[in-house]
């Protein structure tokens, strides 16, 4: 079960005042104390009670708790008891179990006190707390959510670990709904504290997507974890939904290929191979290389066979490129349309060329013409980042996702751009710092 914090008895039981039958005299100097004691309501208690408890007390005072157990029994037995009469009541129970070390019993008293409405602000919120501890250590799942729930509805400023506690709770049960809605609160109201939301909360609420099969939400969360979390694990799964989405647009996979690459690297064989294919389908041989020698060097591309002879393709086609390149570019300049100094933007990309990516495609698109331009914006804030120039980079990611229109998925490529580049600026501020 989820290991819910909880109080000792003592520190409980100090959230209740004990309530004496007479009230002691006060000495002068407590004036303002005792006027405001005059101004609450004094307890009323029955003659019955009153007669019968003045034995109890004794030996609550004396702190004999087994013949105080046995007189507070007779007490609760009496007719007509007043509310006043049960909280001395119960709070002599409390001090009594909890001074025989029975925990079971001071639990249901404490839920006695709750039920009866006895309980002030603070008290209930650390009562149910408790309550909540105790049933999950019994294993009892039904109480254990009934009372964390109660805690976390009493508490006006829950911490954020406690709100994703309730969410770990219906996980457990199986209501994933309920547990991603609370896992999500637990994420806006470490926020809204400026804290850093946990890393579990979100790969939680990724279980509870694949459970659900759902996986829309899911590649949302997975977004999350890879903008706020980079790893691979997270990259993959992503590359995966997408792939699965787009029905493998090679134009959407290389931008997301290249963006897993340059932060934090891939991490199977098929992605650094898928990466490879897809920039030589679509002219940046360069990047094919830079995946491939990668892969080989990390160890997870095997570096025989069909591998090798891909490898050799693309520093054919690279030498091919940084040959012409020169030519194009003079070429592109001539010419009206920007496509043509897009796609020499690409080559010079390919080649590692930052600068002049950028430069390439900023004039082709300055010119019109651009047949993607969301695909030309990517790829000039890519060049950008690589030339360290983050705040650009974001505002050529913002273009593209603009002019995305309706490709949710470009989109979403754009944003883990941003977030990268985000992530780069705040890197660079550090550094410089």
């Amino acid at each position: 079960m989820i290991q819910i914090s909880t109080r000792t008895a003592a520190a409980l039981l100090a959230g209740l005042a004990t309530i004496a039958l007479c009230a002691a005299p006060q000495p002068a100097s407590a004036a303002k104390k005792e006027a405001a004691a005059e101004e609450a309501p004094k307890p009323s208690f029955s003659k019955g009670f009153v007669k019968a408890a003045k034995s109890v007390q004794k030996d609550v005072d004396a702190k004999k708790w087994p013949e105080a157990l046995t007189g507070i029994a007779t007490l609760e037995a009496l007719p007509d008891l007043s509310d006043d009469d049960w909280k001395v009541i119960l709070n002599w129970k409390l001090l009594a179990q909890q001074g025989t070390g029975d925990t079971e019993g001071l639990m249901r008293t404490l839920e006695t006190w709750l039920a009866k409405g006895y309980a002030t602000p603070e008290q209930t919120v650390q009562f149910h707390q408790n309550l909540a501890a105790h049933y999950s250590k019994k294993n009892d799942a039904e109480k254990t959510l009934l009372h964390y729930k109660a805690f976390i509805d009493a508490n006006p400023d829950p911490e954020p670990d406690e709100i994703a506690v309730l969410g770990r709770i219906y996980m457990q049960r199986g209501d994933n709904e309920q547990a991603v809605a609370w896992l999500n609160k637990a994420v806006a109201t470490a926020e809204a504290k400026g804290q850093q939301p946990e890393e579990l909360w979100f790969q939680l609420m990724d279980r509870s997507f694949v459970e659900m099969k759902d996986p829309a939400r899911r590649l949302a969360n997975l977004e999350e974890l890879a903008k706020r979390f980079p790893k691979r694990e997270y990259y993959a799964r992503v590359l995966a939904l997408y792939s699965q989405g787009t029905g493998d647009d090679r134009i959407l996979m290389l931008n997301a290929y290249r963006l897993a690459l340059a932060d934090v690297g891939l991490s199977t064989v098929g992605e650094y191979l898928g990466f490879a294919d897809t920039a030589l389908v679509l002219g940046s041989p360069g990047e094919a290389l830079r995946a491939l020698e990668k892969g080989m060097a990390a160890g997870v591309v095997p570096s025989a066979g069909t591998n090798q002879q891909t490898l050799q393709e693309a520093r054919n086609a690279v030498a091919r490129d940084r040959k012409d390149l020169p030519r194009d570019a003079e070429a592109a300049a001539k010419s009206p349309k920007g496509e043509v100094d897009v796609k020499v933007g690409l080559g010079f990309y390919s080649l590692g060329e930052w600068a002049k990516a950028a430069e390439s495609v900023q004039h082709g698109l300055a010119k019109g013409g651009v047949k993607r331009a969301d695909d030309a914006n990517m790829l000039l804030g890519a060049a950008l980042v690589e030339l360290g120039r983050y705040d650009d980079a974001k505002q050529a990611f913002a273009a593209a996702a603009a002019a995305a229109g309706t490709n949710d998925y470009m989109r979403r490529v754009a944003g883990l751009w941003t977030a990268y580049a985000a992530r780069k600026a705040r890197g660079a501020g550090a550094g410089a710092g």
